[in-house]
């Protein structure tokens, strides 16, 4: 309506109160035609065709609606009264009639184009932006698969040995530090099978997943190595949420291919404090390296590993974008004044402002 009145004004700059009926049949004339065309596209799913072909069906959809639209509010305002034609200036009722309709049929055509224009660009961005959440859903629900894929090829692995050792201590006649042992281990178990089909959990249950792979670990290999966890008290653990069993890859890892692996016994530690806007859970141990593990590393441990970390990061960098929390994984490697290494340290980071 805008447009057809300012087109109007520059042709006729004295007919300001005139042209109000005009305005108000344009602005109903505007918006029954600016409805049927979004009928019409929407029937015929014209926004979720191939981009070559929505550009072309939209233009003949514009171009259409303006012909047919400008001739029908022409012909109503001419029979209602609120137009009258000069038929004696242009000899015939016909081409008055042609006159005034291609006068006003640019500016329409001008408006509806630029509607359609609006309206394909909105519901463009937004089919595009589907489209590529969409992507990340899939992509993470593949990571997801590929993690829980992990974990039952970890798990036989660690039940077998937690089984073992059991049996070991009580061979050994080491009966209460066996029942300790499969107490401890039990309640693994439960917490494992409690959390094997979520996405995301508590950093108080992970952490309490944490403390007692620890213990079975400590006890099964005899005080190969000690661990200290050190916790922020001003950090609410159940109001923090991250994607499931996600810190505990990392210690195995700094168990079995960092401190394992050193002549003598090992330190490893597990913090979670406050750093500016971020919630820091950290891995730290001062085993042989990830360079010297992977020299001692067989094949397939190193590809294990290796995909178990990056794994990790994907299902962090995922879970940042579909939840809308900052979040992200650092590994460093730890090394003296003489560039020997002293271990390595896992840092995982959730900025506290998405939590």
């Amino acid at each position: 309506m805008g447009v057809v009145y300012i087109f109007n004004t520059l042709i006729y700059p004295y007919q300001y109160f005139s042209f109000i009926p005009f305005a108000i049949s344009i602005f109903l004339f505007g918006l029954g035609t600016s409805h049927m065309m979004k009928v019409i596209i929407r029937r015929f799913r014209i926004v979720r065709k191939k981009f070559a072909s929505q550009v072309v069906s939209l233009l003949i959809i514009s171009f259409v609606c303006s012909i047919v639209g400008t001739f029908a509010w022409m012909l109503v305002m001419i029979k209602t009264g609120f137009w009258e034609i000069d038929v004696k200036k242009y000899g015939s009722w016909w081409a008055a009639f042609q006159h005034g309709y291609y006068f006003n049929l640019f500016p329409v055509l001008l408006t509806l184009s630029g509607w359609v224009l609006i309206y394909f660009l909105f519901h463009y961005v937004k089919g595009v932006r589907r489209e590529e959440r969409l992507k990340i859903i899939y992509k993470l629900q593949k990571t997801e698969l590929e993690a829980k894929a992990l974990r039952a090829q970890m798990n036989p692995h660690f039940i077998f040995n937690c089984l073992n050792s059991i049996k070991v201590l009580m061979q050994d006649r080491e009966i209460d530090k066996g029942v300790t042992y499969l107490t401890t281990f039990s309640k693994l178990i439960r917490t494992l099978f409690n959390n094997a089909d979520k996405k995301e959990i508590t950093l108080y249950d992970e952490i309490e997943t944490c403390k007692l792979y620890l213990q079975l670990e400590a006890m099964r290999l005899n005080s190969k190595f000690s661990y200290a966890i050190h916790i922020d008290e001003n950090i609410d653990l159940k109001s923090v949420h991250i994607p499931a069993l996600i810190i505990q890859p990392f210690i195995e890892n700094a168990i079995w291919h960092g401190i394992v692996p050193k002549e003598n016994e090992g330190i490893l530690s597990l913090s979670v404090q406050r750093k500016n806007s971020n919630i820091e859970i950290v891995v730290d141990d001062d085993g042989i390296g990830r360079k010297a593990s992977q020299e001692n590393k067989s094949v397939s441990n190193l590809v294990h590993q290796s995909k178990g970390v990056s794994l990790t990061q994907s299902r962090l960098e995922l879970d940042a974008i579909i939840k809308h929390r900052a979040a992200n994984l650092t590994i460093i490697d730890k090394q003296n004044d003489n560039g020997v290494s002293t271990g390595t340290a896992a840092v995982i980071r959730i900025r506290e402002a998405y939590l």
